[in-house]
């Protein structure tokens, strides 16, 4: 793979001078230079039927593939990637599925890890074994929105980007788009962020899940929008971690739409229905008719037009 140098920004001090046949005169130290900046980038993404995956680099030195999902929680690397790089270990996370059953991530610590010139320092990540999340062969890990807490980014699916806002890139995201608020929830080293949305005149706190192809609700939401449990397709089975669940699949007919902004709109959407500890989830096929700026700093969304 081909390597690149960590830039370096090096720290000139200016040496003390002295006066010939005069005192000596003592200078203050130059003051340590600012490090740039961040400038908009824009970041290739490759999709593996609806998941994602862009290009990272880990310990400044190593380019990899991850796969990239807003509702992941914590950053993740494979097994056979920890142990190439001779992971240190940092405990372990124990969180919670949709559907409510615990899983337990061993945590590990990676000198850095950089998404184009974003770069974070002694990062934590769980250790998976990815071979029941991903399909293809190259994808390493797991990008989360945990990577992007302090820097705004836009998802635009219809040019397969992912943009790294600066200042003025976001303002015009901003003043060209609909700003929701939404709410940011930390769990350890996790973070996921929650929508809220009107579904048929009905609030519903939905996580944003770009790791899920279809709009997800709460069992409970099926008897409130009126569908008929007899008549919507049924599908019973277990999922990758053996927890038996049944899902019902139907079309909502109303309007889904974030709280206040009537305009990001969608209708007709085919819809999961399945016993979950949220309201609901809301995934690609809710998003990617819009360019969406995820601004966690503060705790937004920004809805803008995508490329046709």
């Amino acid at each position: 793979m081909p390597s690149l140098t960590p830039a370096t920004v090096i720290v000139a001090v200016a040496a003390a001078a002295a006066v010939a046949c005069g005192p000596r005169v003592d200078r203050a130290p130059a003051a340590a230079a600012r490090p740039p900046a961040p400038s908009t980038e824009t970041i290739p993404l490759r999709y593996d039927r609806h998941l994602p995956s862009l290009p990272v680099r880990i310990d400044g030195e190593l380019d990899a593939r991850f796969a990239f999902d807003t509702g992941i929680g914590i950053n993740l690397v494979s097994r056979r990637l920890c142990k190439m790089l001779s992971c240190v270990s940092a405990g372990e996370y124990v969180g919670k599925r949709m559907s409510g059953q615990e899983i337990t991530v061993p945590l590990a610590r990676l000198r850095s890890l950089a998404v184009g010139h974003e770069e974070q320092r002694d990062v934590v990540v769980g250790v998976l074994d990815l071979d029941d999340f991903v399909e293809a062969s190259d994808v390493q890990g797991f990008v989360s929105l945990g990577f992007f807490q302090r820097r705004a980014f836009t998802l635009d699916e219809k040019r397969g980007e992912l943009v790294l806002e600066d200042a003025e890139s976001l303002a015009r995201r901003v003043a060209g788009g609909a700003a929701v608020p939404v709410e940011v929830r930390r769990e350890g080293e996790a973070v996921t962020v929650f929508l809220p949305l009107e579904v048929g005149g009905q609030r519903a706190l939905a996580e944003v899940d770009t790791g899920s192809d279809a709009l997800i609700l709460d069992e409970r939401f099926l008897a409130s929008l009126g569908i008929d449990r007899s008549t919507a397709k049924v599908v019973e089975g277990r999922d990758e971690t053996g927890h038996a669940f049944t899902r019902w699949f139907s079309e909502v007919s109303a309007a889904v739409h974030p709280v206040g902004a009537p305009a990001i709109r969608q209708t007709g959407m085919r819809t999961m229905f399945q016993k979950i500890i949220h309201d609901g989830l809301v995934g690609r096929r809710f998003l990617e008719p819009w360019a969406v700026t995820f601004d966690l700093p503060r705790q937004r969304m920004v809805f803008g037009r995508a490329a046709r």
